[in-house]
């Protein structure tokens, strides 16, 4: 049991360290950038257990608040979290809890990486257009158009990228593919 655990340790600050890095990855867009962080909090919830998952993003986002930058642009600073962006970095959470829950219920194949990650995605896409309502006193029409609509197609690329990629990494990790 304790090789299990040091090897869920270790693996989440691996996968940590990724999500830093992923973060910095970014395309400028008028109000929310375009960045890799779904890709890392995707690897994050598709790999490790549900409660690793979960308290791997809730250190990001601590990492992140307490001034670190470790947001998208090098940013950080308790600031970031009440921004327009803030909505899709507290969903985050959201994002590993729901996707790591659904691949510890219906298992690990692709077909379960892709449709866990699809919900992960909706959530974070859904709760972080909501956030801007009252950030920046958008309609919810216009909060979706802007929030969720232009992310909708780089982020199914992205599922589908970290749906292949963990499928390939659970064999060397020693994550058993189930069904």
């Amino acid at each position: 049991m304790k090789r299990e655990k040091l090897h869920n340790l270790v693996l989440a600050g691996i996968l940590l360290a990724v999500l830093v890095v992923c973060s910095q990855v970014t395309i400028p867009l008028p109000i929310i950038p375009l960045t890799l962080q779904t890709f890392g909090i995707g690897l994050i919830a598709s790999l490790l257990p549900v409660s690793y998952a979960v308290e791997v993003v809730l250190a990001y986002l601590i990492l992140g608040a307490v001034g670190l930058p470790v947001f998208a642009g090098f940013s950080g600073g308790f600031a970031a979290l009440m921004g327009p962006t803030g909505g899709y970095l507290v969903s985050f959470v959201l994002y590993a809890l729901v996707t790591a829950a659904y691949l510890k219920y219906r298992g690990r194949s692709l077909a379960n990486l892709i449709s866990g990650n699809v919900l992960g995605t909706v959530v974070n896409l859904l709760c972080g257009s909501l956030w801007m309502v009252p950030v920046l006193h958008l309609s919810v029409k216009s909060a979706l158009l802007v929030g969720l609509v232009p992310f909708l197609l780089p982020g199914l690329i992205k599922l589908l990228v970290v749906a292949l990629i963990a499928l390939r990494l659970q064999g060397s990790l020693g994550l058993r593919p189930q069904r």
